[in-house]
């Protein structure tokens, strides 16, 4: 049998979720006999943005690195475009495949340069879309995707970087950050208001009412979303003073790209994660939690949905509602911001709830939501075409 040959187009060391996923993606290609794998670079989105190879291991960097564009008169199976913005154009070589995502039941006309629909794009393109929930399908085909051309291609999580740590080695790490004593909510996220901050600090302000050990830790990244101005718009604009009064010192903030073993290291360190989402298209950070070991407070109703029991994971009440701020054929979830804080309290009060996440979660994502199996499933895309 023939080697099937793969060109990637997309993002290396950014920072950004289209750029981690790839790079994750890629490594696991890298180990597979019988793919012939290139890659191409896609131009950042932002002209100030920089790469920065020193987030992954230097072997993982020596993988990446390696990966060459395909040679003049070189022929192949499949081209697969993941990055911003999206082209939905023929590609030169094989056939096209495009990272697609609908975080908010519809597709965007910001998401290309040229501001059409998807439906409009689609019919000029016989490209085939690549989303990575059933939730983020839903919101393509509302948009004008043919189901026929849409594949569900799950992301998944490296288990080696993402675990439980040993209870000794965790209460080092806790004491070195301070958190002795304390129990700390953990959220890793651009800050935006898709991504439910605002509630987040407003139900914390409750919490931190009721439980005077209670510290969340918000990790945003700055160099690439900005997230420091989201979170400073949210205090100003979202909390009211006496909330504003009973979050200060209680939560810190890291804004910097560290690398994946120092994220891990957080998770790791944490009591719990929390993701109070209105949209998303995956949400890889509540996967890496549950790895992690960590109980999981989510939305109801999004793609969190199709990896999530209740051996591990709580999850918020929402209400599918219009975004209002942006396309009208938007949709968001409104988590409730009382279920939200409920829900924060009762993980704090429940050890045998957390005790039971940090066995049955890592053990439910090491059965089916890593990427070996996420590029399973990928690979198989490429061959129902």
């Amino acid at each position: 049998m023939n080697n099937r040959s793969i060109l990637v187009e997309g993002w290396l060391f950014y920072g950004h979720s289209f750029s981690i996923v790839n790079e994750w993606q890629l490594l696991e290609l890298t180990k597979r006999s019988g793919i012939d794998l290139y890659f191409k670079a896609s131009p950042p989105v932002h002209p100030a943005w920089r790469a920065r190879p020193g987030l992954r291991t230097a072997e993982e960097i020596h993988a990446l690195c390696s990966l060459r564009c395909p040679q003049k008169g070189a022929t192949l199976d499949f081209t697969f475009r993941i990055a911003v913005p999206i082209s939905f154009e023929a590609a030169k070589l094989g056939r096209t495949y495009v990272f697609c995502v609908a975080e908010s039941g519809w597709f965007p006309r910001r998401y290309t340069r040229s501001g059409r629909t998807l439906s409009d794009l689609l019919g000029d393109s016989d490209a085939l879309l690549v989303t990575p929930s059933l939730w983020s399908r839903w919101g393509l085909l509302r948009a004008g995707a043919d189901p026929a051309r849409v594949r569900v291609v799950p992301h998944g999580t490296d288990t080696d970087t993402f675990y439980p740590g040993e209870s000794a080695e965790r209460e080092t790490d806790r004491s070195k950050r301070g958190w002795s004593g304390r129990f700390v909510f953990l959220n890793v996220s651009a800050m935006s208001l898709n991504k439910g901050v605002d509630l987040l600090l407003k139900a914390f302000a409750r919490v931190a009412m009721r439980r005077p050990e209670a510290l969340l830790v918000l990790k945003g990244a700055d160099p690439v979303y900005g997230s420091s101005n989201w979170l400073h718009r949210c205090w100003r604009e979202k909390l009211t003073p006496e909330e504003r009064k009973a979050c200060l010192s209680r939560v810190q903030y890291i804004g910097g790209l560290g690398s994946f073993d120092r994220v891990a290291g957080l998770f790791r360190a944490a009591d719990a994660y929390v993701t109070p989402y209105r949209a998303e298209g995956f949400n890889l950070p509540a996967l890496e939690a549950v790895a992690s070991g960590l109980p999981l407070i989510c939305t109801e109703g999004g793609p969190t949905n199709e990896f999530t029991t209740p051996d591990f994971a709580c999850r918020i009440p929402a209400r599918l509602v219009p975004e209002g701020w942006r396309d009208p054929e938007e949709l968001v979830l409104e988590p409730s911001l009382d279920g939200l804080s409920q829900a924060m309290m009762d993980v704090i009060e429940n050890a045998s709830f957390r005790e039971r996440a940090r066995v049955l979660g890592p053990a439910f994502v090491r059965n089916a939501w890593t990427w070996k199996e996420a590029v399973d499933k990928l690979l198989d895309a490429f061959g129902a075409a």
